[in-house]
């Protein structure tokens, strides 16, 4: 009897309509708070998983709740209800007309090593525009 009541509101959830059967995952992260009121009152996954095969529930491919698919989907639906929305944890996008202007200096761009590094490359630089310009390498006579 309270098995029917606690179970009821999950199973019309998953209830295929005219546009399909729901996302699993998403009716199981709505009715989290009903679950864990079942498994405070003793219920077993076994059961609950039991109950919802009884009256109908299947998940979206149409298959039957087993113990440890229940069991993996309230586990999820636990670690997604302790995490932030992905829009607050979603950084800004890199826009079009960054990435051609010099980033702000940092601790790291002005230490020696770094100094140095530039002053390879542009001696390397200063090499092969000779090394073009005296033998016309990479240019096609």
């Amino acid at each position: 009897m309270i098995l029917d009541e606690l179970l009821q509101p999950i199973v019309d959830a998953l209830a295929a309509t005219e546009l399909g059967a729901p996302k699993t995952q998403a009716v199981i992260d709505r009715h989290i708070k009903t679950f864990d009121g079942m498994l405070e009152l003793g219920l077993t996954y076994k059961q609950i998983a039991e109950g919802l095969n009884v009256r109908g529930a299947r998940g979206r491919t149409g298959a039957k709740f087993t113990e440890q698919s229940l069991y993996t989907f309230i586990s999820r639906a636990r670690a997604r209800k302790d995490r932030p929305p992905a829009a607050e944890t979603k950084r800004p996008s890199a826009r079009a007309t960054d990435f051609g202007r010099p980033s702000p200096p940092s601790a790291a761009q002005n230490s020696p090593i770094l100094d140095r590094f530039r002053e390879c490359i542009e001696q390397a630089r200063a090499h092969a525009a000779m090394d073009e310009l005296l033998f016309r390498r990479g240019k096609s006579r």
